[in-house]
């Protein structure tokens, strides 16, 4: 009996991308394990249904609306509690699967692992133009612990396997309970991942199987401070204090962007005036590192020499 993989498609009012999604799942080549495709509409407005009743109403597509929608964190529960298969697969709808995806992933996810996450070409407008790889490994590369894991995460280390790529073992994933996991965020996806390491190990692979698209509405472009607080205490409980320079590096880019997020008029209030101490001191302390400047001209190097092999 052959394995049968879910891929739910997690849809918020973006119906053109939506539609360009929904394809690339369709067009998976494996023939040796079944595919059940659900788009889990967790939109405001109704276009998402109108867009998938003219396309897709005959095709092995199940459509779900969540009516009313509900926050991040709890379309992710619900995903999760109803999954009924093995693996499962939680697809962004504002990506592209690569036609080897499921083919190439399966192998890695049956080695009784939480999850496999691979790798990616990032793209803006024209899938043509990809510009550079999330991460650089050149073999598979397993976690086993979940320092190792948030070490990647740290300026200099590498970029990343991208969160909408990972396929997981459902039994696992629903042990969680997202219980680290806050409501929205570019870090709610490191903590649900680190959480898996509890539980069992995690895999990255090296092979492009996915199309990371940005745009002006991505997650990741936002900043909750309060979730960057949670992952940076996750990491010193884990080894990875405050006193390890590519720490500073992290909580340094991460205060520097939300200060300029701050409006002119606040910008001498108490807290503005703390971050500005804290950036000014910390400032002098990286560039007298070594390992600072190891940091900075890894990840300047590499971008550009994707950027350029892309």
């Amino acid at each position: 009996m052959s394995d049968t993989i879910q891929i739910v498609i997690l849809s918020r009012d973006r119906p053109d991308y939506l539609k360009k999604t929904i394809q690339s799942v369709l067009n998976q080549s494996l023939l040796t394990a079944k595919i059940k495709i659900i788009v889990s509409d967790n939109s405001e407005k109704s276009e998402v249904k109108k867009m998938i009743d003219r396309y897709y109403f005959d095709s092995n597509l199940k459509y779900i609306r969540r009516e009313p929608p509900v926050l991040a964190i709890d379309h992710f529960r619900l995903v999760i509690s109803e999954c009924k298969e093995e693996y499962l697969v939680l697809f962004h709808d504002d990506d592209i699967m690569h036609p080897d995806y499921i083919e190439t992933m399966l192998p890695f996810v049956q080695k009784n692992v939480a999850a496999v996450g691979c790798n990616s070409l990032v793209f803006k407008n024209d899938l043509e133009k990809a510009t550079y790889k999330p991460h650089n490994f050149q073999a598979p590369k397993t976690f086993t612990s979940e320092k190792e894991f948030l070490e990647q995460y740290l300026p200099g280390s590498g970029w990343l396997a991208p969160f909408p790529g990972y396929m997981y073992n459902s039994e696992i994933l629903k042990k969680i309970k997202l219980k680290r996991v806050t409501a929205r965020g570019l870090y709610s996806d490191v903590l649900l991942l680190s959480s898996l390491l509890d539980y069992g190990k995690i895999i990255w692979i090296p092979n492009f199987l996915m199309y990371y698209r940005l745009h002006s509405s991505n997650e990741s472009n936002n900043l909750y401070m309060s979730e960057v607080i949670t992952m940076l205490n996750r990491m010193k409980h884990n080894g990875l204090g405050r006193s390890n320079v590519l720490v500073i590096m992290l909580r340094c880019g991460y205060w520097l962007k939300w200060i300029l997020m701050q409006n002119i008029k606040d910008i001498f209030q108490w807290r503005n005036r703390t971050v500005f101490k804290f950036l000014f001191f910390s400032s002098f302390y990286l560039v007298s590192k070594a390992s600072f400047w190891k940091a900075f001209f890894n990840r300047h190097t590499l971008r550009y020499f994707f950027k350029i092999k892309s």
